[in-house]
């Protein structure tokens, strides 16, 4: 695996925390309510999606996949939460909004707007010293795991691949139907990691 770093001792990351950037995949459309929102700096009504009693904005459509998860690598250095939604032109890059407001149609100001609740959160690191490489042992499988830990959870190496489009897809598949992931970003190389609730150090 070309996951990096391993170190002998996990106790290094006991008192240092980076944070992941959160990510929404809603890559299906009954994940998420479309809708218009206005922002607390803004007089102007943005297209935005509802999902999980939260707002998102639009932002920007990418074509690819790798494009995609380089803007929301970004935002993370402003925000750590954001949502992505495939287009018939790529990837839809949305900003959370956690001051949002709904706005509803000028000709139907008593419409309302209807609740999703959207699939679990996937999370994204790109800061090699946020996570390790580690060996878990987790009930029903014989032998230990290639597994990260990663803010105290531990996370079984599940994918790695050079595209982005595939990683993706996987992800929200298993985000869909509840499984929390973690995504490990190199600049050649993209890991998927499985939560593991039960797993233990081997």
């Amino acid at each position: 695996m070309s996951v990096s770093p391993h170190l002998d001792s996990l106790a290094s990351l006991a008192n240092v925390f980076t944070p992941a950037m959160s990510c929404k995949l809603l890559f299906d459309r009954d994940l998420y309510t479309p809708c218009h929102i206005q922002v607390p700096d803004s007089d102007y009504r943005l297209s935005g999606l509802y999902v999980d009693n939260q707002f998102y904005s639009f932002l920007k459509v990418v074509p690819e996949a790798r494009k995609a998860v380089d803007i929301m690598l970004r935002l993370g250095k402003h925000d750590h939460t954001v949502a992505l939604t495939q287009t018939r032109r790529g990837y839809a890059v949305w900003g959370h909004e956690p001051d949002a407001r709904y706005a509803p149609p000028a000709r139907k100001p008593g419409y309302g707007i209807k609740p999703v609740f959207g699939p679990q959160p996937s999370l994204l690191v790109a800061d090699e010293n946020a996570y390790q490489t580690c060996r878990l042992q987790v009930p029903d499988v014989t032998k230990p795991l290639m597994a990260l830990t990663y803010n105290n959870r531990y996370y079984s190496f599940f994918k790695q691949d050079i595209d982005a489009n595939k990683i993706l897809d996987i992800a929200a598949k298993l985000a869909r139907r509840g499984d929390e992931t973690l995504m490990v970003i190199e600049p050649a190389m993209y890991t998927l990691a499985l939560l593991e609730p039960n797993g233990r150090l081997a």
